[in-house]
């Protein structure tokens, strides 16, 4: 894995079939479509107070 890269997973075998197929992990460069980081609520904007 080099910076900048995603981990894209890939199953080989039937995937349905847990005792057989294996994941296979691979590093690949971000395509530029995806973000560099999700959009998130942490509750900053929505979150009430109590008194």
């Amino acid at each position: 894995m080099r910076p900048g890269q995603i981990i894209l997973v890939d199953c080989e075998g039937d995937p349905t079939d847990i005792e057989r197929s294996k994941l296979v992990f691979r590093g690949a460069e971000k395509p530029a479509l995806v973000p560099d980081a999700v959009p998130a609520d942490l509750g900053g904007a929505s979150a009430t107070t109590e008194e």
